[in-house]
């Protein structure tokens, strides 16, 4: 899903992309090896797919390059979540057929969910495309492009989508910068969201071991990774078909291995965080005081045609909880707008749980019809217009909130982790605990020195702006 945290219209909140110009590049050409160009759209779980595809492919011999046209194999993963970001994968596939097209390319893979979702159609609408693949083909990378590369592609995923989960063995090529990284623990969902295709598309949840997940840990931190954001689509449901260690304890084992100065819990389901999660959360430094806690909507009788548990209440119940114990903590959400039988009422009840929760985040997106959901046949369907002007409304009355928590750390100390130079000599661009890569804010930080890109400092805040904060370095 694309990033909505700052409100810009048609982008899904968490979704990212990145293009042929990816900074994973540290590949070269070894012998005569094939070049491999990519593009990865869709959240940062699709992202961690791709770098594995890059890293297996690296590992046979293909290089990686930054410029499509000098690739002669593209490689497009897809999203298709919503509406919206199916035509994103769209535009980017059609980019890539018309390089297949003129010959600049000797094959077109198109991977991920959409394939997995609608292959005849993507079939049909790219008849460029050498091979369709699923999240399960993953591990089959290789093959495929040769396969294809050889005249012998396929119409459709291969694998089913529960066939696949990475571990620590798999190679990964990744795409953030060296001291920033994704560590997916679990795939697939078995939540039952009526406007949600994932589950479909991703199979079961199934959780990976608790000594993969810490092995790979290692592994980054040991490479020089100073933050590692947890994801999953429900991370709270880590460990429940192992019958074993839960999120709990997977963040106090994170929060040991030496050289990790940040962990981050994204894709926290409310109705899941109990009282020892926050506890733990709350005993080790490591552990980053940031949640992100998608409610998606307040009013329960939506909630409940949503396939949702919770409401408002039990919602800012929650939310108190957790700043009682973590007065610093930044909370995220998203929500979802234009809902079938979101009339103005249950509208109304939504805005007014965004003025009681005083979310330091939040993003919304509308709803989209998708095929094979329950919600697309439901009935009292909200006009796009409808649902379109209330996104605005929320992500408008959200600015000021947002504003507001960032006002109340002007004065205070914050740590930043320096990330690039800023618009000026003096000036740097780094992010906060309270700021999770790609989707939240940034820390604008005037230094008369220079600051070196990865590194820890601590900064003065001087001043609040809806998204970011605005610091001084002292000399």
């Amino acid at each position: 899903m694309p990033p909505a945290s700052r409100g810009a219209p048609g982008r899904a909140p968490g979704e990212r992309s990145f293009a042929w110009g990816s900074p994973a590049v540290g590949a070269t050409r070894r012998g005569p090896s094939l070049r491999v160009g990519v593009i990865s759209l869709g959240c940062p779980k699709n992202l961690v797919d791709t770098e594995v595809m890059l890293g297996l492919l690296r590992q046979a011999g293909f290089s990686v390059v930054t410029e499509a046209e000098q690739a002669e194999v593209l490689l497009v993963n897809t999203c298709c979540f919503i509406g919206r970001a199916r035509e994103e994968s769209a535009e980017a596939l059609a980019e890539a057929a018309s390089l297949r097209r003129a010959g600049r390319a000797q094959a077109l893979i198109c991977a991920g969910c959409w394939p997995q979702m609608e292959a005849a159609q993507v079939r049909a609408r790219f008849p460029e495309v050498d091979a369709l693949i699923g999240p399960g083909d993953v591990p089959g990378i290789v093959s495929v492009v040769e396969q294809a590369l050889a005249g012998r592609g396929s119409d459709r995923p291969l694998s089913p989508p529960s066939a696949y989960l990475y571990d620590h063995t798999a190679p990964r090529l990744r795409a953030t910068p060296p001291w920033s990284a994704y560590l997916k623990i679990a795939e697939g969902c078995d939540h039952h969201c009526r406007f949600c295709v994932i589950p479909r598309l991703r199979g079961r949840y199934r959780s990976r071991s608790l000594e993969s997940v810490l092995l790979e840990a290692r592994q980054m931190a040991a490479s020089g990774v100073r933050e590692i954001n947890l994801i999953a689509q429900d991370t709270t449901a880590y460990g429940r078909d192992l019958g074993g260690p839960d999120i709990g304890d997977l963040l106090s084992r994170l929060a040991e291995i030496e050289g990790l100065r940040w962990i981050r819990l994204l894709y926290a389901f409310p109705t899941r965080v109990t009282p020892r999660l926050v506890e733990v959360m709350a005993s080790h430094r490591a552990i980053c005081q940031y949640i992100d806690l998608p409610f998606q909507h307040a009013d329960r009788a939506l909630l409940r045609r949503m396939g949702r548990l919770g409401d408002g209440e039990s919602y800012l119940k929650l939310i108190a909880r957790l700043r009682g114990c973590l007065p610093d903590i930044a909370i995220r959400s998203t929500f979802l707008v234009g809902y079938p039988g979101e009339d103005d009422q249950a509208f109304g009840r939504l805005m007014e749980f965004l003025q009681a929760a005083q979310l330091d985040r939040a993003g919304a997106f509308c709803f989209s019809a998708e095929p094979g959901t329950r919600a697309a046949e439901m009935p009292a369907q909200v006009p796009a217009e409808v649902a379109e002007a209330r996104y605005h409304q929320l992500m408008a009355s959200q600015q000021g909130i947002s504003l507001r928590r960032n006002q109340g750390w002007v004065g205070r100390q914050i740590e930043a982790l320096i990330e690039s130079r800023g618009s000026s000599a003096r000036e740097w661009v780094g992010r906060s605990f309270r700021d999770a890569p790609e989707i939240d804010g940034s820390v604008i930080i005037s230094s008369g020195r220079p600051l070196e890109p990865g590194r820890f400092v601590t900064v003065l805040v001087t001043a609040a702006q809806p998204y970011d904060l605005v610091a001084r370095h002292p000399p």
